[in-house]
């Protein structure tokens, strides 16, 4: 390789990603939303402030309209023209502070959802690989959207309308007391009263809200599912089949959505109705005060004017407690599903692996399938620094288990994996990650262009680092010959490439992680020949100075190697060089005398 794009030699393995966010997020969704109004203290507060404000503009408004009325039915009293100019001043500041009131409610919902975006997918990407096989990608996007702005709602319910509520109820109380103070008790009653009943009605919402976003996020998922594998459903036809599939999913979505939209208008006209008695029972009694001369047309108009805005607003009340019901049961499903706990956690204490040479020891190793199934039992298996060995035997067997166990990436029933004598299970997860490179049967592919996709294996290399692993793997020249060259975006899982284009960007990213540990599962499986063949000296680049475990159903990849572990069931029922593995005539040399010259 020419000096200008030589790749660095293998060394002691360090950090190549900033550490992962130690996130404690609590999961119970009034914990969660009071989590983030602590964070953003001063824009809660200002809209906080302006909202109550708006209340006590509102009433105040009341009050002026009162005294206009008093003082055009009798201008002794007063100037009505200067209590006009103060009713035009109120309904402006109204205005003004309503949309000071948007515009910093609007920046809290921004500030806050971007944070809770931000905090969702960092902790969503600590799971372990076990819980991504339980839950689809479409519907874990849903949610994280789903608690976020749920949470952004919530906030601005319990911030802003509740606060303006209480305000204006006060309010309300002071002008009712000082002008029919026997109304205020039978008034306070009734909006205790009412507060129980929505309450009560609304409380009934939240399990049919959560029922319904966890049906919406299903339909979102059974959707994403076949969208992601559009060539599959093309390939059989099976468009048809999909649709008709995805009915049961949309049913019981649309089930739980109506549900919940019955059970909101059957609640709004309940408290709508009570609230219509409640405005006029007080509408008529200040009638009968002025009629009785106790008060003047313009204290009527001013408790008039106070018990519309109270009705307006508690009939709203409804909608409000109704919404907030909705987006409280969507944020506890939200919450159950991402901040489940995590299957794989750092010990307290861990400190990053230091890889040296890249010793392997597996030591009584256990492990069992969800179900239940051993893979594993009292397996033991040591490979030196440096050493390369080939893992062979027949689909099942536990190969591709096995290297990932290697990485932590399902936690044992029993026994240890030591790096360079370190457990795997006491150091941080991502410097285990850092220390090994791993090119799978099936390459994981972003949809993004192939730079960004060959520099994933140390973001922040430089562009001739790029080139150079790029010219190592043997993609280089397909790449620079497409019309965008480097910035050529792959498609979803990179399905613009073939197979074997696929696999070389794939090896091109290990060769740029430069980790001490390599691991090939099928490495070259989707190759052809001639490309195999190119790749072939490109691989052995890569091997030179450290460890390799290689997977191979083709034995001839790894016929070379320092040794090769036969694997039955879990077990090693033989390992050695390949000359030696084909003079005992064991299950060794059964696999290659099933295939020609190494080939199937």
């Amino acid at each position: 390789m020419p000096d200008d794009t030589r790749l660095p030699t293998a060394g002691v393995a360090v950090a190549r990603h900033a550490p992962a966010p130690s996130l404690n997020l609590p999961r119970a969704p009034f914990d969660f939303t009071w989590r983030y109004v602590r964070e953003f203290p001063v824009p809660v507060a200002t809209s906080t402030l302006l909202f109550g404000i708006v209340a006590v503009i509102d009433t105040v408004q009341a009050f002026v309209l009162g005294q206009l009325v008093t003082v055009l039915a009798d201008p002794r009293v007063g100037n009505p023209t200067l209590w006009f100019v103060g009713l035009c001043g109120t309904w402006f500041g109204s205005y003004v502070v309503s949309n000071a009131y948007a515009g910093a409610i609007y920046r809290v919902h921004i500030v806050m959802r971007t944070r809770i975006h931000e905090d969702l997918f960092a902790y969503l990407l600590e799971h372990a690989p076990r819980y991504f096989m339980d839950h689809t990608s479409g519907s874990l996007a849903h949610k994280i959207r789903s608690a976020a702005s749920s949470t952004a709602v919530l906030v601005d319910h319990i911030a802003g309308y509740s606060i303006r509520f209480l305000v204006l109820i006060g309010t309300t109380a002071v002008m009712v007391s000082h002008n029919a103070p026997h109304l205020l008790l039978p008034g306070a009653v009734f909006i205790v009263l009412f507060g129980v009943l929505a309450g009560a009605l609304a409380q009934r919402l939240r399990p049919l809200a959560q029922a319904s976003s966890h049906a919406a996020s299903e339909q979102s998922g059974r959707m994403g599912d076949a969208a992601t594998n559009w060539d599959l459903v093309r390939s059989f036809a099976a468009s048809s089949h999909e649709r008709a599939s995805l009915d049961p999913f949309n049913s019981r979505e649309a089930k739980t959505f109506m549900g919940v939209r019955v059970a909101a208008v059957r609640m709004r006209v309940i408290l709508h109705s009570v609230s219509f008695i409640l405005l006029a029972w007080l509408a008529w009694s200040a009638f009968a005060l002025t009629r009785s001369g106790e008060i003047n047309v313009g204290t009527f108009t001013m408790l008039v004017t106070l018990y519309m805005l109270v009705g307006a607003y508690v009939r709203s009340f409804g909608d409000i407690l109704f919404s907030y019901f909705e987006n409280l049961g969507q944020l506890t499903d939200a919450l159950k599903t991402v901040l489940a706990p995590h299957e794989i956690v750092d010990p307290p204490g861990a400190i990053p692996l230091q890889v040296r040479g890249g010793a392997i020891d597996l030591r009584n190793v256990d492990f069992n399938y969800p179900d239940g199934t051993p893979v594993f039992q009292g397996f033991n298996l040591s490979i030196a620094a440096g050493e390369k060995i080939g893992l062979v035997g027949a689909s099942g067997a536990g190969k591709s288990t096995l290297i990932k166990l290697m990485r932590r990436q399902f936690p044992l029933a029993g026994g240890r994996i030591l790096v360079d004598g370190q457990d795997v299970a006491r150091v941080t997860w991502d410097s285990v990650h850092d220390a090994f490179a791993e090119v799978p049967q099936t390459p994981g592919m972003f949809h993004r262009s192939v730079r960004e996709n060959i520099a994933y294996g140390r973001p922040g290399a430089t562009e001739d680092e790029i080139l150079a692993a790029a010219k190592a793997a043997h993609c280089h020249d397909f790449i620079a010959s497409r019309a965008q060259g480097y910035d050529s975006v792959v498609g979803e899982k990179g399905m613009k490439l073939s197979g074997g284009e696929r696999q070389r960007v794939a090896i091109a990213r290990a060769f740029l992680k430069n980790a001490p540990i390599l691991l090939l599962d099928e490495a070259t499986s989707s190759l052809d020949s001639e490309a195999e063949h190119l790749i072939q000296a490109g691989l052995l680049g890569l091997m030179e100075g450290r460890t390799v475990i290689a997977i191979a159903h083709r034995l001839s990849t790894i016929m070379h190697l320092d040794r090769i572990v036969v694997l039955e069931n879990g077990r090693v029922v033989e390992q050695g060089t390949h000359d030696v593995l084909l003079a005992k005539n064991g299950a060794y040399a059964r696999l290659w005398q099933h295939q020609v010259g190494g080939f199937m």
